[in-house]
């Protein structure tokens, strides 16, 4: 059964996912307004932690009811963390009772539980919320759907926790298991076992996967929507602000790296180039491939890190506003040019300094 209507003026877009915690909650906003535009199709998906879960529901929708299912099943998902973070404790009804204190309450919950990053968090700790997450999965997200015929294709990583190797699940092996694994902050949650080895967060590895994208999907055009603020503009002084900004580096990097590596390619392909013929595999995929982003770094800049573990029901409706916006932006400015040109700079975004 086909999904969507094929039309010239449609385009068909790869989406690659980053993950950031709560602060996923933007690309929920994005995907909104993505779906809202009849001139885009998404194609295939990549994500890592919660990347990874809005990649799952979106898929889910997709296929069980199309357009409006998929942003239904986006947002109950989001409205389902948030519930579920009310009940797991008393912090986010706090916050949500005086959001005016939001950032001293966050202080007060490192400073008793710890900074994302910091070695003395206890993971057992975080399994009766892993199991929560587990529920709120199973709930919204359709496996059977996901595995279906003509579902678009899935790209989901985890970080094998003894290798350091890059795990990918895709439609026909994703579970609630390889979902929690992709989202398992390792100083948080306790790894996820599968298969008898053991994962943790997939940012650590592929935050979110790109080479697959582009080695397996015939769309040309890849969208990337970031979370994870690349520029700071101050240098963090104070041990937890180091701690912070880290981390955020430490996500960051498994995508830069990989973006690098494809701009780097595109661009000895195009010095190489000569008059032997067409070129065919990877090496055509690469060089056909038009690169786009969505992001809103002065927005999630402005969060504080703790804020990726608090689904917090104002500042959730905030990021999916801001991530709604920002794809109207980018939908009235750039789709036009789909299937035609890359409508960002990535070498000069994610290049060296």
């Amino acid at each position: 059964m086909a999904m969507f209507s094929e039309d010239k003026h449609v385009h068909r877009l790869d989406l690659a996912l980053q993950g950031g915690g709560a602060h996923g909650a933007f690309t929920w906003g994005v995907l909104d307004g993505l779906l809202q535009d009849e001139r885009l199709i998404p194609g295939a998906l990549s994500g890592a932690s919660a990347g990874a879960m809005n990649a799952a529901v979106l898929v889910s929708g997709l296929v069980s009811g199309g357009r409006a299912e998929a942003r239904d099943r986006l947002r109950n998902f989001w409205k389902e963390l948030n519930r579920s973070g009310r009940e797991a404790g008393p912090l986010i009804p706090m916050i949500e009772a005086f959001p005016q204190t939001s950032r001293a309450l966050s202080s007060w919950w490192s400073t008793v539980f710890g900074d994302v990053g910091m070695a003395h968090a206890s993971p057992e700790l975080g399994r009766e919320m892993q199991e929560i997450l587990r529920k709120v999965i199973e709930k919204h997200v359709d496996f059977a759907a996901i595995r279906s015929e003509g579902a678009p294709p899935l790209f989901i990583s985890a970080t094998n926790a003894r290798s350091g190797a890059l795990r990918l699940f895709r439609n026909a092996d994703l579970t609630a298991d390889a979902l929690l694994a992709s989202a398992c902050l390792p100083l948080y949650f306790p790894p996820v076992t599968i298969d008898g080895k053991d994962y943790w967060d997939g940012g650590y590895s592929a935050n979110p996967p790109l080479v697959p994208l582009v080695q397996e999907s015939a769309n040309d055009d890849l969208l990337l929507i970031t979370v994870n603020t690349q520029v700071r503009s101050e240098t963090p002084r104070n041990a937890a602000a180091i701690i912070d900004r880290l981390t955020e580096i430490g996500f960051n990097q498994s995508m830069r790296k990989e973006l690098q590596g494809l701009v780097l390619l595109q661009h000895a392909i195009g010095r190489a180039r000569t008059k032997a013929g067409a070129r065919d595999g990877l090496v055509a995929q690469v060089e056909r491939l038009r690169l786009h982003e969505i992001h809103d770094e002065a927005t999630l800049a402005a969060m504080p890190a703790q804020t990726k573990l608090l689904p917090v029901r104002h500042l959730l409706l905030k990021l999916h506003d801001a991530g709604q916006a920002a794809a109207k932006h980018w939908c009235e400015t750039c789709v036009e040019h789909l299937g035609k040109r890359s409508t960002v700079n990535l070498a000069q975004r994610f290049g060296p300094a």
